[in-house]
């Protein structure tokens, strides 16, 4: 077989594995990849604001560490786990999420306000949809 035969099947190949991921996305069947550290998923889902960051912080919080409620602190610790640095104001971030309908209040723990996130929020991570931008 020649070069650009196998090249060309390479490519073939290449392309149906990238088909099937973008299915099972779709439908909803692709959940993050159990190896798949939090710094690699948020980077995987490129966020383009603080908001959007802070979804699938807390998505990857909830989905692969089983914390279902969370506090700015929670929120801003797993920011200095995927190396980035968390906005000024954490707290205006979650109300901006409360706004696009993608947390709810959960009660308090102590002082620390507890959110949650809402079915919206999970929907929305999970159709790879961001509903704009901050």
């Amino acid at each position: 077989m020649s070069d650009s035969a196998e090249n060309l099947e390479e490519q073939v190949e290449e392309l149906k594995q990238r088909v099937t991921e973008i299915e099972n996305r779709l439908d909803g069947t692709e959940q993050p990849t159990a190896g798949a550290n939090l710094r690699e998923f948020v980077e995987e889902n490129d966020p383009s604001s603080h908001t959007e960051r802070s979804l699938y912080i807390a998505y990857y919080l909830e989905t692969q560490r089983g914390i279902d409620e969370f506090t700015v602190g929670d929120i801003e610790d797993a920011y200095r786990e995927c190396r980035v640095q968390p906005a000024g104001n954490m707290s205006d971030v979650l109300g901006r999420m409360e706004d696009r309908d993608w947390v709810l209040r959960a009660g308090t723990d102590g002082r620390a306000q507890l959110w949650k996130l809402t079915a919206t929020a999970l929907k929305t991570v999970e159709e790879g949809s961001n509903n704009g931008s901050e």
